[in-house]
């Protein structure tokens, strides 16, 4: 099995209980975050130093050693370094700040580079390394995927690995491959709860991409497995057969694709559920999701459910038959 950890609402492959404290804490995040700031927004060291501590609930001293110690950030005494930041500068620009201080502007750009230096004219202790460049570059595409798809349901230290071994897949494939990995887990570990959640997750993955047609396989996959909690068969007295999430955007699906393309697909996600016994039937189900697609109430259909199936002491599970799997 794998870890829901309700508190921060993530997943994790290797963990089933007891996650680390720090676990959700990654130096990569936290090093390019800190990059971000200076480089992208233009802040100085000291504020984005002090943003980033607080944000991952790091001390600003903790935070500023780990960045000199590996050398992100350097003292401006270092003159090689201080000298690759000047270049972003062009010698027009860094005449003008030697003006506005009142020294002299004349000779070659390594002169000019000397007085800036000398005088500490850009006014700061540290600066941005190079390594702090090549850093942000390299670890730019990753960081992006994981924010843009992942951030709130899973842990940054898993993904990076899976994504050292699959970053050469295309960048739309990559979260996707990621949530199956979840999915075939929890399949493999006959959890429910996982089954349910990680499906809506890759349900929501492809709202959000406006591809919905496969948002609605994963819409279909949860609903019947959702009807069917084989794997918790003794724990079925607080079931709830149609989550409301998935009322709502079934019906969603059916005004963008249609009611017929839904239940079509219904047909097909149904049939290739590796079933080996049932507890509502293919028709009920079917039955069960056209009245939700004409809008029946939804606290009623949870009622006759829970009434017939899941709070019904005489239930007897079903096993697969060429009946119950494909015929009404």
């Amino acid at each position: 099995m794998f870890a829901y950890n309700n508190d921060l609402e993530k997943f994790s492959l290797k963990y089933t209980t007891d996650i680390p404290k720090d676990y959700d804490l990654s130096e990569i995040q936290f090093t390019f975050d800190f990059i971000c700031l200076v480089l992208k927004r233009n802040k100085d060291i000291d504020y984005s130093i002090k943003e980033i501590a607080y944000k991952y609930d790091l001390t600003d001293d903790f935070l500023k050693d780990y960045l000199i110690e590996n050398k992100f950030i350097i003292n401006r005494t270092n003159k090689n370094e201080f000298s690759k930041q000047l270049k972003k500068y062009n010698t027009k620009s860094l005449k003008k700040m030697l003006k506005k201080q009142g020294l002299k502007t004349s000779g070659k750009r390594e002169k000019i580079e000397k007085r800036i230096f000398e005088h500490n004219i850009l006014k700061n202790s540290y600066y941005l390394s190079s390594n702090s460049k090549t850093f942000y570059k390299n670890k730019k595409r990753r960081i992006n995927i994981f924010n843009d798809y992942l951030s709130d349901n899973y842990y940054f230290n898993e993904f990076n690995e899976f994504y050292m071994d699959n970053f050469r897949k295309k960048l739309d494939k990559i979260p996707v491959a990621f949530i199956n990995q979840h999915i075939n887990k929890a399949d493999e570990d006959e959890d429910h709860d996982r089954f349910i959640l990680n499906n809506r997750i890759m349900a929501n993955h492809f709202n959000k991409k406006e591809k919905y047609k496969i948002m609605l396989e994963y819409e279909l996959r949860l609903f019947c497995m959702n009807l069917n909690p084989i794997w918790k068969i003794d724990d079925l007295s607080s079931h709830v057969g149609i989550i409301k999430d998935s009322y709502k955007n079934l019906n969603f699906l059916k005004n963008r694709l249609s009611k017929n393309i839904v239940i079509s697909a219904f047909y097909v996600i149904w049939d290739s559920f590796d079933f080996n016994r049932i507890i509502v039937s293919k028709y009920d189900a079917y039955r069960c999701l056209k009245d939700i697609l004409n809008n029946k109430n939804l606290n009623k259909i949870n009622r006759n459910l829970d009434e017939k199936f899941y709070s019904n002491k005489d239930l007897k599970i079903k096993k697969i038959t060429q009946k119950t799997l494909f015929d009404f």
